[in-house]
């Protein structure tokens, strides 16, 4: 029976954890470890998903004396009554979801990669496959992009950014602490304008702080650049200049032009997610709207005899590779463009040939031997046969 097994293994892990002294591990070793529990800790949430939809279809939750099946779950897992409402209501949805559901049981997939999947794939199931398949071999920023599409799609645009603007909020309070703490809910075209000033009076700020030689965290130079927003502009700005008020809209030009998008085609804030095409319009009366052609240039052929990377070329870069390319990185934010084959090497400036890094994996690829290698659509890291050490910290030149 499962549950004599599970209780065996479950005796045969404690033991095993008791004895463990993690510094007597080798590295590689540990990373194995690492591995194994990883896969163990799937598994073991697929077999509590499982075991919470029938412990809410079957009552049993009453019998135990608890106001809902969340709460039951909730005791029993250790989390909050949120956390548990969300795996019954994925648990629910993999009962109508096969190839997620399979994927779940095989352990190929993590909690969270199985909540981003299926509340996508409950409004859409046609996207269901392609949504396993890119939480198998994408980071999880990527599948939760993806999965934003798909639900917009889904569900009809407007619908979707209509029901996100009527819950928008604004909450604040004061921790232990005494620091003031903010969390909001906004459309994506509040936020990405609200983002787009942020970053943009971060960067003023982190050009004061490298010429005053300060070494602030870009996280406190990001909150100085939220509550410089609400002073007087300074005198490297213009005055009554909305700092930041450029939000970036990657939509298609025949969507654009006819009203709404068709199938294939995008509308969106990249980093952000769908955003009806009204909408786009909306912002293009006082934002740079950048619109990516599908239907025109081929940008695939696009290449450049130098480094210089031209236009349409780096547009298609940016659609193509919104992350960092190394899988399981995921970062979005300042990515570097790099020759997978430098020029110097007779690499050309192509498509097939450009990848959009984070500035660590750019550094290990140039500096340290690091290689990417095709791996079917995407990319695989592959590290030197030696390894040299290479510093916990760098610094951008400059």
């Amino acid at each position: 029976m499962l549950l004599s097994t599970l209780r065996e293994v479950t005796d045969r892990l404690r033991s095993g954890l008791a004895d463990l002294d993690p510094e007597r591990l080798s590295g590689a070793d540990a990373a194995r470890l690492l591995e194994a529990f990883a896969e163990v800790e799937r598994l073991a949430a697929a077999g509590r998903l499982l075991s919470a939809r029938r412990v809410e279809s079957s009552n049993v939750w009453r019998r135990s004396g608890h106001r809902s099946a969340a709460a039951h779950v909730a005791r029993a897992s250790g989390t909050g009554i949120g956390p548990a409402i969300t795996a019954l209501e994925t648990a629910r949805n993999l009962g109508s979801l096969p190839a997620t559901d399979e994927a779940v049981r095989q352990g190929r997939l993590s909690e969270a990669q199985a909540t981003e999947v299926a509340a996508a794939a409950i409004v859409q199931p046609e996207a269901e496959a392609a949504l396993v398949e890119t939480a198998t071999h994408q980071p999880l920023s990527m599948l939760r992009l993806r999965c934003r599409r798909v639900r917009a799609a889904g569900r009809g645009r407007r619908t979707s950014y209509d029901a996100v603007h009527r819950s928008r909020y604004l909450r604040d309070w004061v921790d232990a602490d005494g620091a003031v703490r903010l969390d909001a809910r906004l459309a994506p075209d509040a936020g990405a304008r609200l983002l787009a000033a942020v970053h943009t009076e971060a960067a003023r700020l982190a050009r004061q702080a490298r010429r005053s030689g300060s070494d602030e965290p870009a996280r406190a130079i990001a909150a100085d650049a939220l509550v410089g927003l609400t002073a007087d502009p300074p005198s490297d700005r213009p005055p009554g200049a909305a700092p930041g008020a450029v939000v970036h809209v990657r939509v298609d030009r025949d969507a654009l032009v006819r009203g709404h998008v068709a199938p294939g085609e995008v509308c969106e804030i990249p980093g952000v997610g769908p955003i009806p095409v009204e909408v786009a319009r909306r912002l293009s009366v006082d934002s740079l709207l950048s619109v990516l052609v599908t239907r025109g240039v081929e940008v695939t052929a696009v290449a450049h005899a130098g480094r210089t990377i031209p236009a349409a070329l780096r547009r298609a870069l940016v659609e193509r590779d919104p992350v960092c390319v190394v899988p399981g990185c995921g970062a979005r934010e300042r990515l570097e463009i790099d020759h997978v084959e430098p020029v110097a090497e007779g690499g050309s400036t192509s498509l097939s040939n450009l990848v959009r890094l984070c500035h660590w994996h750019h550094y290990l690829k140039t500096h340290h031997r690091h290689r990417l290698e095709p791996d079917g659509p995407g990319w695989r890291w592959e590290p030197p046969a030696d390894p040299p050490t290479v510093p916990g910290r760098i610094r951008r030149s400059g």
